[in-house]
């Protein structure tokens, strides 16, 4: 088995595919990579949380589905060719929609909480927030760098995330604490 270090990285450079050179590991390129693979992470360890829940089983094939997108997402960054699809983001879409019926109605702000589920698919989505602004830097900085498709599909995901906390809480009878905005405030 090929050890798992090679050396290369020691002196704060590592090779990034999609400019063909070594790069500082600080680069841009790489922030949006580790990002990518921190949200992966984070989706990884819901996986198997719900495991152990019955109620909302289904969700385990949708996020390793997720995962697998997110390394044709990476893919698709390192390589600068278009590796997901339009069917990628309109599944992801129907979910939405669909998870969005059931819950019903969103009242205004949530505060991120109520089932340990919920609670970890909240913090994905601030994750995937944060890797949707750098995937937005990276191609202001370097516009044949990022596929559009990309940046869609990382702010649906978003999206995906937030309803799928919700959903869980309903489908768990964990109710929602609602934050009311400025706006109403000032007004009563």
């Amino acid at each position: 088995m090929p050890k798992a270090y090679t050396r290369l990285g020691d002196d704060g450079f590592s090779y990034s595919p999609t400019f063909n050179r070594r790069l500082p590991k600080d680069h841009e390129i790489f922030e949006v990579l580790g990002t990518l693979d921190e949200l992966n992470s984070y989706i990884g360890l819901i996986v198997s949380k719900l495991r152990s829940i019955s109620k909302i089983q289904d969700m385990i094939n949708e996020l390793i589905w997720i995962q697998r997108v997110l390394f044709k997402v990476g893919n698709s960054i390192v390589s600068r060719k278009r590796a997901i699809s339009e069917d990628d983001l309109r599944k992801l879409e129907e979910i939405i929609d669909e998870r969005s019926n059931v819950i019903n109605s969103i009242k205004g702000f949530v505060l991120p909480g109520g089932h340990e589920i919920a609670s970890l698919l909240h913090i994905a989505r601030t994750v995937c927030r944060r890797c949707e602004r750098r995937i937005v830097k990276l191609m202001r900085q370097y516009e044949d760098v990022i596929d559009p498709l990309v940046v869609k599909y990382i702010n649906r995901l978003s999206s995906y995330l937030f309803i799928s906390a919700l959903y869980v809480n309903k489908c768990l009878n964990i109710g929602e604490l609602w934050v009311e905005s400025a706006q109403n405030t000032r007004n009563k």
